[in-house]
């Protein structure tokens, strides 16, 4: 099944149990981040994704804002500035953050940040690996955002259910 047929179409079948260990998963390092899919949509019968985000602080995607989509933020260690639409909010871990459709959102990490990132439409999970690349090892990458990636970005945000409306956000404002 192709990645537009993921986004657009919810499978039939029965959702299999599955389980996937603490250093299991699909890892790409992006956009300066370390992102381990944990569930796709396929796995999930094309109810969610989920993916595991570790960010070094300052670390902040474009603003954007998914037409259809929900995401569920749940903050395991790290710092969190969400901004959702007019409301601006920081969050420690334990904290659960949700983004509903419709509403630009985007955030920044205060500091080294490990989190869950829970979207509600099958195939957006494979935006990690359409702007990323394999991770070397289950780390930050040493360097972060490049232009080739930020380009990415916007070329296939449309493809993967979301449109880019702003620049990332900074700690200061």
């Amino acid at each position: 099944m192709s990645k537009a047929e993921l986004l657009k179409e919810p499978a039939h079948s029965t959702p299999q149990p599955f389980v996937i260990g603490p250093e299991e998963g699909e890892a790409y390092w992006m956009l300066g981040t370390l992102t381990i899919i944990k569930a796709t949509g396929e796995e999930t019968d094309g109810s969610f994704s989920l993916s595991e985000q570790l960010a070094p602080a300052g670390f902040s995607p474009p603003k954007h804002v998914h037409p259809e989509d929900d995401e569920l933020f749940y903050v395991l260690s790290g710092r969190v500035t969400f901004e959702i639409g007019d409301e601006r909010i920081t969050v420690t871990p334990g904290s659960t953050v949700y983004a509903p459709h419709g509403i630009p959102h985007s955030y920044v990490t205060e500091e080294e940040t490990r989190s869950l990132i829970q979207v509600f439409k099958p195939g957006f999970e494979q935006f990690f690996a359409a702007v990323g690349r394999p991770a070397e090892s289950w780390t930050i990458p040493t360097e972060g955002p490049t232009e080739e990636e930020m380009t990415k970005v916007s070329e296939v945000a449309g493809q993967y259910g979301f449109e880019i409306i702003g620049p990332p956000l900074n700690a200061e404002h």
